[in-house]
């Protein structure tokens, strides 16, 4: 679809040197290159303003880092066209490096009064200091404000801003607020204000800490959230958070950790900013001498480094950005622009944001450890079913959701008609993906290690809207996705009355856990899980029935009427003729999914919550015998059980050159 525009004969082709030596008013030759990205877009404006007619632009850039302090920002002038596009890319086998980031480089020993009354004996000599006006840094954010948040990073690692305990979470107490929260379900007691017990005496030295922050899960395990110190009470140990309270209360038993506090500098890689005296404090890691590592910053606080608008036939490739506090990149609107062998890493919120318009497209690819999520891609027309083209493949995503840990995956897809293929996306506390739309193609993806720390989530999580159809989940590799606390954690979860999904051909190794298999279904109808392969999973399908009557409730509810009937139609022609299964009625038959033709090896049960409505047919129960996994799905085994082939060599990344070999 894309690859054609990239053909260009040399004769019609001009070309720009970019270099970190170079100069701005230079030529642009590679003798006399250009030196900035920027003075390389003004370079092409200039030149397609006056040869048009003539070949495509490509702007070569040298080694070396490109220091960035704004947005770079394009236009419908820095477009190209189908036969002549305009080209942005890194010189073969050279690694050009757009950063965000300022080096901090004249550490000295702290013996400050702070270290010495506030840090333990045994770091004491260990800890260094360093001057942030010295080092050009003025801005120095907050701890936890989105997009405002800096990143300390020694050798391509972050460090921890200092905390406690140095890894995972402490158990509060009772939850004491004034107010009472309503039961439910879980019958667990909580309060509306942030005022809870603290059951570890340890934390009474927080209450000299004059910025103390907390992250965790407040009341549920499904949703995170940082929260302010007001103050400490040491004789009662109860610890009041400041306003705004979060939004689902406060529980007893909640898990948090503390972060943010000088007092905590005890664990190598830890650090803290005093904002008083404009003073970083670092305790650096095993065998690290400050002077001569790479240490940096975070420091460029707009929202994107690169932003699009309205262009088409712009292509990035093979260049690298880093360590912002925002985002990288945002492609919004315009047509068949692409991000291709891309490196992108260590961003506060996320790595890439694709807006509305058609045949943008993310290729080889890698992005890495964001605060946040990896892609959000938004695109085409759900009312009218007009697909967006979008695509993303053989791009790895991995140590996302680092900051805000739950509902921030490595793919957030809104829309319809975009295509997921040959993807890695690994190592997260939450889902991998998010599906909002229909008529979405994922295929031939690796998704392996998420949902580590939070609950009732899934590698796949799609929920609460009836009128998302079409979507395809066939020969992807769901493997290690077994976290969750009270409900679980599955490979693929459909929330809350999602119906007419196709899981079909994939593998499924050592997924689901607590009360969830592999695939979990709550309340959705017409699903279909066929051909699938389940390896060492708690379960290969969890049902969680609703009644007719919570069906038919919600159906009729303001919020559903609004999916079904405004947002799109469901009853239009063109729904109807896309969705021959919404010709019935939608209030018949919930919680019928078929499930069959499936083979389970070595897993601890069939199904969780089985119920008569399911269809359950040919699926087939075996012992592994010591036999591979490999061997279990090939063609030849599938079809002792009547089942259909998976191309277990077509799944996973295929080509991307940021992956070590």
């Amino acid at each position: 679809m894309i690859a054609g525009f990239l053909l260009l004969s040399c004769q019609d082709e001009k070309v720009f040197y970019v270099s970190p030596a170079g100069n701005d008013n230079a030529k642009g030759t590679l003798l006399e290159p250009l030196k900035s990205l920027e003075g390389a877009q003004k370079a092409v404006r200039e030149f397609r303003s006056t040869h048009r007619k003539q070949g495509g632009v490509t702007v070569y850039f040298k080694d070396g880092v490109y220091l960035l302090e704004k947005a770079v920002k394009f236009t419908p002038e820095d477009s190209g066209t189908e036969d002549a596009p305009v080209i942005y890319k890194a010189v073969e086998g050279e690694k050009p490096v757009f950063s965000g980031s300022k080096t901090i480089s004249k550490w000295t020993p702290a013996n400050d009064a702070l270290v010495k009354g506030n840090l333990p004996a045994e770091v004491q000599g260990k800890i260094y200091v360093a001057d942030l006006n010295e080092a050009g840094i003025t801005d120095l954010g907050d701890p936890t404000d989105i997009g405002k948040r800096p990143e300390l990073i020694c050798n391509s690692t972050l460090q921890t801003l200092a905390r406690w305990p140095n890894e995972g979470f402490v158990r509060a107490g009772k939850a004491m607020g004034a107010t009472l929260l309503p039961d439910n379900y879980t019958h667990v007691h909580g309060t509306k204000e942030g005022v809870f017990e603290y059951t570890d005496p340890y934390q009474n030295r927080w209450a000299s800490e004059n910025d103390a922050r907390l992250g965790g899960y407040w009341y549920w395990d499904w949703k995170d959230d940082f929260q302010t110190i007001k103050k400490i009470d040491i004789s009662k140990r109860l610890i009041y958070t400041a306003e705004p309270y979060h939004g689902y209360g406060y529980k007893d038993s909640l898990r948090y950790f503390g972060l943010n506090l000088f007092c905590e500098i005890d664990s190598p890689g830890e650090w803290y900013i005093n904002r008083l005296s404009k003073k970083i404090y670092w305790y650096p890691p095993e065998g690290i001498n400050p002077a001569k590592a790479d240490v940096v910053l975070t420091c460029f606080n707009e929202p994107y480094m690169i932003e699009t608008k309205d262009c088409s036939y712009l292509t990035l490739e093979g260049l690298t950005f880093r360590e912002g506090r925002g985002s990288a990149i945002k492609i919004e609107g315009g047509n068949n622009n692409l991000l291709s062998n891309c490196l992108i890493e260590r961003f506060g919120l996320d790595g890439i944001h694709i807006d509305g318009g058609e045949g943008n497209g993310i290729r080889g690819c890698y992005l890495s450890t964001f605060g946040h999520g990896g892609i959000k891609i938004i695109g085409g027309d759900r009312k009218t079913l007009t697909p967006a083209e979008h695509f993303v493949e053989n791009t790895v995503v991995e140590h996302f959701s680092l900051f805000q840990r739950t509902y921030e995956p490595a793919l957030h897809l809104s829309g319809c008609g975009i295509h997921i293929s040959n993807n890695s996306f690994r190592y997260s506390s939450s889902s991998a993906m998010r599906l909002e739309g229909n008529d979405f193609l994922i295929e031939y993806n690796d998704i392996n290690h998420v949902v580590n720390e939070s609950d009732d989530q899934g590698g796949i999580d799609i929920f609460y809207n009836p009128s998302y159809r079409g979507i395809v989940i066939r020969y992807n590799h769901w493997s290690d996705i077994a976290g969750g606390t009270r409900h679980g954690a599955a490979g693929v979860r459909f929330d809350d009355m999602i119906s007419g999904m196709l899981v079909f051909g994939n593998i499924f190794e050592r997924c689901g856990a607590v009360e969830f298999g592999a695939v979990q279904i709550h309340g959705g109808k017409d699903n279909v899980i066929r051909n699938n392969v389940f390896y060492q999973c708690l379960a290969a399908v969890s049902f969680s029935k609703w009644s007719e009557q919570r069906w038919s409730e919600a159906l009729e509810s303001p919020a559903i009427r609004k999916k079904i009937y405004e947002e799109v139609d469901i009853r239009s022609e063109v729904y109807r003729k896309r969705y021959p299964e919404l010709q019935t009625d939608l209030h018949l038959n919930p919680n019928v999914n078929t499930i069959e033709n499936n083979l389970l090896i070595d897993c601890r049960q069939e199904f969780i919550r089985h119920n008569d409505d399911q269809i359950e047919k040919n699926n087939t129960v075996i012992p592994s015998n010591d036999k591979t996994l490999e061997s279990l799905c090939s063609s030849k085994e599938l079809a002792k059980y009547g089942m259909k082939p998976i191309p277990l060599n077509k799944i996973g990344v295929k080509n991307n050159k940021w992956i070590k070999k």
